[in-house]
Order: structure tokens, then C-alpha cells, then sequence
């Protein structure tokens, strides 16, 4: 048991720590970008103040994709800025939910209206969140100290356009994330790893039903100190769609699960005061909670079958049974298949501007590299024509254009078209049933989860290229995915005969599949 919890929260520490790569390195770089580019009076006026600021706070917080961890560096920036802390908590809360690739995630494999009616609530908590701490949480002296704030930042000139510009962010975004933030990071990952080792495997296949009112409750008891990423939030999100699970508890996790971990808390905390924090957010919990209890009757399909069982939630659980054997080499296959090709750009730039971030804060504890950055020194040597300079506001904007574009384009690239998709569940349906039938039941289970991941890049990739997935072709993906996981229960539940007896109905859904989504010829 003891080691079953220990390998299980070092599994669930890395696989956090990969999911957060990308997220976190898009974050300390918006929070470059904001320093060294946009300024902190540009900031400021990007996202303003009062009504018009919480609205600009949630509107910012749904186009950049970070999550509950990569938020803590861009909103470290905007306070810096002096930009008012309703503002600032509003795009907290709101940036970790939706970015362009979760949202077309999210509309492909749940109820358009769902997914709408999730985003325009998200507006609504945002809003209320940044109202009640601006009129009921914040400290009396606040408005003083964003002033205070921003003549500081306002102190601090930008760096000269060129070169030195693009050096000044990458600097600045190493620095940040080797900082006191990483504090931060590592106690949303510990947290998370550490409730989800804790949790038997298997004990939470028959949680969330729709039937049990109880389940946004529990919910909220999970998703607060649990650090999902935004994408994997989403997936989980789908399978509750899939499985007929309570929308009140799905709500919960696309609020506080995806929208807040122990990490962001703690942030909070130092930041603003734990006293007001503590009482602030028990009161947006109570708001989430409310919300999810309204939802539940107003958007649950009820043309779905309610199953006794989903396995949406088993990475929030121990991922070993008690008595598996060889915990170490299990543990550094998972990862390995975890840290795959889509991962590796992401976890090598994390780990690369940790270590710049590292060797400058202990080679140049002075500052003396960014002030170098910062200066100003006059040209030796006429500029070309085309050498225009671009005032830094405008390029700060147009870099943050550029990312919400860039993660456009990823979303083609994470969701691969049909013909390639079909191509990788060639490979995995091959490996998942000889595995079945030599009764290697760990890497049966993993190739099977692989092959489920295909579906749904399948049907996401479609959608995104031909605006449009047909019921047919949603119904044939799901039937698949049905008999995918019949063949999964059999082989956790160590019925091997039951498995292999399984495996007809699934090559008969494969071909179902096919038929539905027939390969375009090329031109």
C-alpha cells in the first residue's frame, strides 16, 4: 500500500509537471512581454479599471492560454503594473478556463450550448469575484497602493527597440519562473499529486452520477486543491458529457477545477492578504456551488443513459493497485509515454529558461544584466529604411496576438486531420490486441487509453476543418469508445477471458468508425 502511494504521487507529480510545461512557459513570457514590451501604463490601459476592466480582465484571461499555475506570473505583472486587484483576481479566475483550443475541445464533444452557457457564467464569476473584492474584501488603503504600484513600474524605462527588447523578455520571463513563483508552482503540483496518491485506485469509477445530488459537493472537495490543465480539464468535462455524469459536478470542475489549484491559492494568499483571501474565495466557492446546482436541471441531457461507472476521474486517484508489481519501471513507462512528441518542445523550453532564469539570479544578483537590457545607448551607424522602430505597446500587442494565433494553429496540430488519425489507431489497435491476447494486461490498459485519446483527436480534428461533425459520426465514435472501455473494465477487473472475448465487438466498432469518416482522396 505504502509503496503503491509512493510511486503513484511520483507518477502524478511528473504527469502534472509535463501537462503544465506549456502553459507555464506561455505565462512567464506574456509576463515578459507585459514588462519589457507592452510597459506598465500600456497594461494599464489594456485592461483599465472598474466595470469596463473586470469585463477586459475575463475577456484577456479567455484568449491567452495559460492555466491555474501559468496565470500566477502574468497577474504577478498586472499587479506590479498597478492595474486594481478586482481586475486582477477577475483574470485569474477566468484565464485558466477556456483558451481556443479547450473551447473548440469542449463544443466539439459536449452540447454546444453547454459549453456557451459554461463561458458566459465564467463572465458572470469573474465579474462577481473582481465586484465583491473590490467593494466587500479589498483593503481601505487599496486604491493608494495601485498608485503607489504603478509610479514604481512607471519608474522602470523599457528597453531600446531591437535586439535587446526581444533579450529583456526571455531574461525576464527565466528570471520570473527560477523566482519566488516556482515556490508557488511546485505547491500546486505537490498538492495535487499528493490528494490523488492518497485516493484508492478505482474509488472514484462510480462518483459524480446525476442521480446523486451530493456530487458537485464532492466535486468542490476535489477540484480545489487539484491542479488540472486546461485541455485535460476539458476531456474529463466530455467523458462526464459521454457518461450522462451530473453537469452540477462538471460545472464545479470547469470552475474550480480547471479555474483555481492549491498553487493559485497560496499565491493569493501572499499577495493579497490570507485573511481576505480565505473569506473572499469561501465566498466564490459558495457563488460556483450555487451555479452548479442551477445548471444541473436546466442542462442535463436527458437523452443521455446515465453509466454506473466512468473512468473520467481516474487520474484523481492512485493510478497503481495495490500489490502491482515492478512500481518503478510502471512509473517510468507512464512518464515516458506521457512526455511524447506533442510534449517534448514544451518540457525542453521549460527546462531551458529554468536554468537561464537560475544562472542569472546566481551570476547576476544585482540586476546589472537588465539594467544593461534597459539602457539606452545611442546608434553607432545610420538605420536602414526598412529598420522601423515599433513602439512597444503595439508590439506587446501584436506578440499577444501572436499567441493567441499560435495557439490556433496548435489546436490544428494537436488535432490531427482524419487520414492521420487513422493512420495512428492502425499502429495502437495492432499493439492493444496482441497485448490482449498474450494477457499483458499494463500495456493492454495503456494502448487502449491511447487508442480512446485517438477518437476523440478525431473527432475534434474533423470539426475543426469541416465546421461540422454529422450524428452519425458522433454516434460512431462514441459506440467505439464504449467498446474500448468494456474491454478496459474487463482487464482492470483481471477478467483476461472477458477481454480477449471482447475484442470482436471492437473491431466491429473500428470498422463502424472507418465507415463514418471516410478518407478524403488528395488532390
Amino acid at each position: 500500500m505504502i509503496s503503491s502511494t509512493f510511486w503513484g504521487f511520483l507518477l502524478r507529480f511528473g504527469e502534472a509537471a509535463i501537462d503544465s510545461s506549456l502553459t507555464l512557459v506561455i505565462g512567464v513570457v506574456v509576463a515578459g512581454v507585459f514588462r519589457r514590451m507592452v510597459g506598465p501604463s500600456g497594461t494599464r490601459k489594456l485592461f483599465g479599471s472598474g466595470a469596463k476592466g473586470l469585463f477586459r480582465g475575463w475577456l484577456a484571461g479567455m484568449l491567452l492560454p495559460v492555466c491555474s499555475l501559468g496565470v500566477i506570473p502574468v497577474a504577478r505583472e498586472l499587479r506590479r503594473s498597478g492595474v486594481p486587484g478586482g481586475t486582477v483576481l477577475a483574470f485569474v479566475l477566468a484565464a485558466p478556463l477556456l483558451n481556443p483550443i479547450s473551447f473548440l475541445y469542449g463544443l466539439t464533444l459536449a452540447e454546444p450550448v453547454v459549453i456557451l452557457t459554461f463561458a458566459a457564467l465564467s463572465l458572470t464569476l469573474s465579474t462577481l469575484a473582481g465586484l465583491l473584492w473590490n467593494r466587500v474584501f479589498s483593503p481601505a488603503g487599496a486604491p493608494a497602493g495601485d498608485e503607489e504600484r504603478a509610479r514604481l513600474a512607471d519608474a522602470e524605462p523599457l528597453p531600446p527597440a531591437g535586439a535587446k527588447r526581444v533579450l529583456a523578455v526571455v531574461t525576464t520571463a527565466a528570471r520570473e519562473l527560477a523566482g519566488r513563483d516556482l515556490i508557488f508552482y511546485t505547491i500546486g503540483l505537490l498538492g495535487s499529486a499528493l490528494l490523488s496518491s492518497l485516493l484508492p485506485f478505482g474509488s472514484l469509477q462510480h462518483a459524480m452520477l446525476h442521480s446523486d445530488k451530493t456530487s458537485p459537493l464532492l466535486m468542490t472537495g476535489l477540484a480545489v486543491p487539484i491542479y488540472s490543465p486546461p485541455l485535460p480539464g476539458m476531456m474529463k468535462i466530455g467523458l462526464m458529457f459521454d457518461h450522462g455524469n451530473s453537469i452540477g459536478a462538471a460545472f464545479v470542475l470547469f470552475s474550480l477545477g480547471i479555474g483555481t489549484s492549491l498553487g493559485t491559492a497560496v499565491w493569493l494568499c501572499a499577495d493579497f492578504g490570507t485573511n481576505r483571501v480565505v473569506r473572499w474565495l469561501a465566498a466564490y466557492v459558495v457563488i460556483v456551488i450555487g451555479f452548479a446546482y442551477l445548471c444541473e436541471p436546466l442542462l442535463y441531457d436527458r437523452r443521455k443513459a446515465e453509466a454506473d461507472h466512468t473512468h473520467a476521474f481516474d487520474d484523481y486517484s492512485c493510478p497503481f493497485q495495490s500489490g502491482t508489481s515492478n512500481l518503478p519501471q510502471a512509473t517510468a513507462t507512464k512518464l515516458v509515454a506521457r512526455f511524447g512528441p506533442l510534449e517534448r518542445p514544451a518540457g525542453y523550453a521549460l527546462c531551458g529558461l529554468l536554468v537561464v532564469g537560475v544562472f542569472v539570479r546566481r551570476r547576476d544578483r544585482t540586476g546589472a544584466l537588465e539594467r544593461w537590457l534597459i539602457a539606452s545607448h545611442p546608434a553607432e551607424r545610420p538605420r536602414a529604411k526598412w529598420d522601423v522602430t515599433i513602439p512597444g505597446p503595439v508590439l506587446g500587442g501584436l506578440a499577444l496576438v501572436a499567441l493567441v494565433g499560435l495557439s490556433v494553429a496548435g489546436a490544428y496540430v494537436y488535432y490531427p486531420d482524419r487520414e492521420q488519425c487513422f493512420n495512428e489507431m492502425v499502429a495502437v489497435n495492432a499493439d492493444a490486441w496482441v497485448a490482449v491476447r498474450t494477457g499483458k494486461k499494463d500495456e493492454a490498459i495503456r494502448h487502449l487509453e491511447h487508442w480512446d485519446l485517438v477518437t476523440r483527436k478525431l473527432q475534434v480534428g474533423v470539426y475543426i476543418r469541416d465546421f461540422a461533425v454529422t450524428a452519425d459520426q458522433a454516434k460512431a465514435v462514441d459506440d467505439l469508445r464504449e467498446e474500448l472501455e468494456e474491454v478496459r473494465d474487463a482487464l482492470i477487473a483481471g477478467n483476461t477471458e472477458g477481454a480477449k472475448a471482447a475484442l470482436p465487438k471492437l473491431e466491429e466498432a473500428y470498422r463502424k468508425c472507418k465507415e463514418a469518416y471516410p478518407v478524403k482522396p488528395k488532390p
